[in-house]
């Protein structure tokens, strides 16, 4: 379940008050002014879990940037901070590791629907990150095994088991097969 709060704050702010004591091992994102917390569950990081292996191992072999899990937060605009499931960022946008957030969106953002998401808020998050300079987004839908790759709002494609995700000219010659992020 998700729980919303209304709140008016920069995100410097929102960073501090998400340090709290009593916020200190819960996950929140701030939306428009709305704190939104997000409720773990074990298919979404699962799934994660295998595109954030699968990148880790290209950016292994290939150290042009990082990759963050889910507790990654990220500045998209001033008035929200994402905690996508999987990011990359080039060690060009950013090359020390921040100690809280990242003050730049990432370049690509991967969101897994979990049970509390629907499509609708999934695909305004993917409109969130492409609006604040984010060059790839992928939208995860476990229930049909299904992959939207963004580009842009107008520049959506739908990927399923048999097909292959890109790395595009972020991650360069990276492939991940759709099936393998299922098992």
């Amino acid at each position: 379940m998700t729980q919303r709060e209304t709140i008016h704050m920069t995100i410097e702010a929102f960073w501090d008050w998400c340090e709290l004591p009593e916020n200190a091992e819960r996950l929140f994102e701030l939306i428009d002014g709305e704190i939104i917390e997000k409720m773990p569950s074990f298919e979404p990081s699962h799934i994660a879990g295998w595109i954030l292996t699968y990148i880790n191992l290209y950016l292994l072999q290939n150290p042009i940037g990082r990759v963050s899990g889910a507790d990654g937060t990220y500045k998209v605009s001033d008035m929200r901070s994402l905690i996508p499931d999987v990011a990359y960022i080039s060690k060009a946008r950013m090359p020390d590791i921040p100690k809280r957030g990242v003050l730049v969106p990432p370049d690509l953002a991967v969101e897994v629907m979990s049970p509390t998401d629907s499509k609708l808020a999934l695909r305004r998050k993917a409109k969130m990150y492409l609006e604040a300079g984010t060059t790839l987004v992928w939208l995860v839908f476990p229930d049909t095994q299904q992959v939207e790759v963004y580009h842009s709002a107008d520049d959506v494609v739908t990927i399923g088991m048999d097909g292959t995700l890109d790395g595009y000219a972020l991650l360069p010659g990276f492939t991940l097969v759709v099936s393998a992020i299922f098992a």
